[in-house]
């Protein structure tokens, strides 16, 4: 009869064993994820940092139903306006009684009521890592030979991923939208302004960039750790106890 570490170092070797330590390792990770923790010191598991509230302001004409206004001013600004004009050959902002008349569109100036209203992030207090789901259905793993007696996991999914693992600074100028407009409407590099998208209220600009903290997935915990020695030990005897019959 083989050795038990020989038997053990074969049984590595199979296909189903390295699938199934690949699917251990996939499931940590998505765990990671949707409860929000992740290695902390000492292996033990933390929280991960929610995002960080963002609120803004905004002038507009318009006085959106159920806003928080804080405050408000009179302006004078050119616009365009109609004209209509009367039987006599005047033009005017009036529109005369009767029937149809002659109009133009032509530049004045005229007095507006602008409201100024607060506006928040509609991320607040999110988790980037499992608020869309995306990187979750992107998270996979591989298992393969590494050396005669080791084995090497490889994890894959979307490359942001590790940067959120990480943490990172950027030196800036970012774009941050506010608005589910704001994220859905730009483009980078574009000037979101021409893309209709209102400063304070669709977005706001980080000039001199940002900090992210470390929001930890790919590791495993303490308790990860045993769990995968358990879940491997029990493949490896059923892998065994099939090829001893």
């Amino acid at each position: 009869m083989k050795p038990w570490s020989q038997q053990v170092r074969e049984a590595l070797r199979s296909d189903a064993v390295r699938l199934g330590i690949a699917q251990i390792a996939t499931e940590w990770m998505s765990d990671h994820i949707r409860q929000n923790i992740g290695r902390g010191s000492g292996g033990n598991p933390e929280k991960h940092k929610p995002l960080k509230s963002l609120s803004s302001d905004f002038w507009t004409q318009r006085k959106p139903k159920g806003a928080v206004v804080l405050g408000k001013r009179q302006r004078v600004v050119e616009a365009l306006v109609t004209q209509y004009r009367s039987p006599t050959g005047e033009w005017s902002l009036r529109k005369p009684k009767g029937g149809s008349v002659e109009t133009r569109k032509v530049m004045a100036t005229k007095r507006v009521t602008e409201y100024r209203i607060a506006a928040s992030s509609y991320r607040n207090g999110g988790q980037p890592l499992r608020d869309t789901g995306s990187l979750a259905r992107s998270l996979g793993a591989t298992c393969s030979g590494f050396g005669n007696s080791r084995l090497k996991i490889r994890m894959r999914g979307n490359k942001y991923g590790a940067y959120q693992d990480r943490g990172f600074t950027t030196r800036g100028p970012n774009y941050i939208p506010l608005s589910r407009k704001g994220a859905r409407d730009h483009g980078t590099g574009q000037n979101p302004n021409a893309e209709g998208l209102l400063k304070g209220k669709d977005y706001l600009m980080a000039w001199k960039g940002v900090t992210v903290p470390a929001r930890p997935f790919i590791l495993p915990t303490r308790e990860d750790m045993i769990d995968f020695g358990r879940s491997v030990y029990l493949g490896l005897r059923q892998v065994l106890l099939r090829r001893s019959r």
